[in-house]
């Protein structure tokens, strides 16, 4: 009985401090924080446009002389180092500082880097590095569900618009001395910043509201949708489920991180090797290698239930 009694006054006592602990805004002015989650991701998209926007408008006036508003606008089209000037820009100042100040609506006492995962655990480097390896393998996989993508009819306004986005990058990497710059804007800015809002923020956030497989999936989802690619929406969400299952695994930003690198990085090294490849699109009438992508999904699976296996328990945030 005395036990019992002590246990009894030990679970009150965690209840009493629990409930002592200072309360989050969003919680206590009667929002959710999925909802809030979800409000930030709209606010940030055209945040991050307006900021791209005016950084790419000061890079094409303060580079050029006497431009008159027809030039200014084909400048804005084909001036391939503003424009990515003006995509990194936003993402850091957007999606990854914005993000870091919009945590503390989600936190009381709490620090905002245990918020967003952004911390080293003892399993973190093992993660990583199967991560890795993960995205890797994952190649041929995410290839088939763009080719079950492409199957999907797209309006052709939305079309146009990702054939633009695509010849942009396209013609960017085929540029002379693109590959270091193509590394940093593509594959380790991204990496950071897009991590920070999604892996960090928004599935932190939709944990809190739904658990840990509702968040795992919805922010995946989110994450292909915020790039406004619908024939690359499949391909690009299950890429955000597998960030976000090695960040819950590891309780860590970090692996997610460097999986990411791999995955953007990996591409712009590969195509300055083989530039044939940035022409290629998948279509609904392209050869799948089918014994290819069979023993990548085999392989990945097998790897995703290894990532598994260095399960850390999380701190509370």
């Amino acid at each position: 009985m005395k036990q019992d009694n002590s246990t009894n006054e030990g679970q009150e006592y965690n209840e009493i401090y629990q409930s002592s602990l200072p309360t989050p805004w969003v919680e206590r002015n009667g929002f959710a924080h999925w909802a809030m989650a979800l409000v930030w991701v709209l606010v940030a998209l055209v945040a991050f446009n307006v900021v791209g926007g005016i950084v790419a408008v000061i890079g094409i006036v303060a580079t050029t002389d006497g431009l008159n508003m027809e030039a200014m606008m084909e400048q804005l089209s084909t001036n391939y180092d503003v424009l990515f000037l003006a995509n990194t820009s936003g993402q850091i100042l957007i999606m990854a500082l914005a993000t870091f100040l919009v945590v503390r609506l989600h936190v009381a006492k709490q620090g905002r880097k245990d918020f967003l995962r952004l911390k080293i655990t003892k399993n973190t480097w093992q993660v990583a590095a199967l991560a890795a390896v993960l995205f890797v393998v994952a190649q041929p996989t995410i290839m088939f569900l763009g080719w079950l993508n492409s199957f999907v009819p797209v309006p052709d306004y939305m079309a146009e618009m990702q054939e633009t986005m695509a010849e942009m990058i396209s013609n960017f990497l085929k540029s002379d001395n693109a590959l270091l710059i193509g590394v940093f804007h593509i594959g380790l800015v991204p990496a950071i910043c897009e991590e920070i809002m999604y892996r960090g923020y928004v599935q932190r956030a939709m944990e809190k509201s739904w658990g840990i497989t509702a968040a795992i999936l919805i922010s995946g989802a989110v994450f292909g949708a915020y790039h406004l690619q619908v024939t690359n929406f499949l391909p690009l969400a299950t890429l955000g489920v597998f960030l976000a299952y090695v960040t819950y695994i590891s309780d860590s930003l970090v692996p997610a991180m460097i999986a990411h690198f791999v995955n953007n990085g990996g591409q712009v090294i590969a195509s300055s090797f083989y530039p044939e490849m940035l022409d290629e699109r998948i279509t609904p009438d392209m050869d799948i290698p089918v014994l290819l992508v069979i023993g990548s999904i085999g392989l990945t699976v097998i790897l995703l239930y290894w990532i598994r296996t260095f399960k850390t328990e999380n701190g509370s945030a």
